[in-house]
């Protein structure tokens, strides 16, 4: 039996901009950003409401805390207004998680 494998994903509100343009948002700065801060299979989406961090294949059940501020880092350096409290990265709310763990391939479906 394979080791369970999960994929994590958290939505937010869109924070506003802090830049005068959107040259920090574009798809590569994207990419760049979220390769630095994360690796892997990790994916951000911007809509023009919200924001969402999706992550696979990750091979222990996922810290929402540590997540959290990942993704609260991204948005920050991709100049999106995203507030510390007390060293904390506060996302707007509400902020939802979604913890799944993945399917493992030729195994049955229950």
């Amino acid at each position: 039996m394979a080791e369970p494998r999960f994929t994590l994903t958290i939505t937010c509100r869109r924070p506003s901009s802090r830049a005068v343009d959107d040259f920090h948002i574009q798809p590569e700065r994207i990419a760049r950003t979220v390769a630095t801060f994360v690796g892997g299979d990790a994916e951000l989406t911007l809509t023009a409401r919200t924001a969402r961090l999706n992550v696979s294949d990750l091979t222990q059940l996922p810290n929402p805390k540590y997540w959290q501020q990942r993704m609260g880092e991204i948005l920050h350096c991709l100049w999106l207004d995203v507030p510390r409290v007390r060293g904390d990265y506060q996302l707007p709310s509400p902020v939802r998680f979604d913890i799944r763990e993945a399917e493992h391939p030729g195994e049955p479906q229950r």
